[in-house]
């Protein structure tokens, strides 16, 4: 769900500030917002095993509460009207919210490779 909320996120973002599209911006952004937060609150899951459908003890792994906590909290930065930098003061004010969103893709796919080599062990 996070891959695909990603996407949305930075499409609904890119029609907010660069058109006059502001309706689809918001709604692409909340669509991605939702996705990815959805996607993240996944992470605290146990893995199952897909043979037995059991869950799987020596697979299992879980992302630590306060990573999970700072993941929505990027969303919650990037897509929310208040930033650390103003967005009207162009590059500057973009730069704050492109790094959370570096930031989230960075977590995101690190929590992922996680899981799926614990899995793969």
């Amino acid at each position: 769900m996070v891959w695909l909320g990603l996407p949305l996120l930075l499409a609904g973002t890119i029609l907010l500030f660069a058109t006059d599209l502001d309706v689809a911006g918001s709604i692409l952004m909340t669509l991605g917002a939702v996705s990815v937060v959805a996607g993240i609150l996944r992470l605290r899951r146990r893995s199952k095993d897909r043979v037995t459908g059991r869950s799987a003890v020596e697979t299992y792994y879980r992302t630590s509460t306060g990573k999970i906590a700072a993941m929505i909290a990027a969303v919650v930065y990037i897509v929310s009207p208040i930033d650390i930098v103003p967005d009207p003061l162009l590059p500057f004010g973009i730069v704050d919210d492109a790094t959370a969103l570096t930031w989230l893709v960075i977590a995101f796919s690190q929590e992922a490779s996680r899981r799926r080599r614990r899995r793969q062990a």
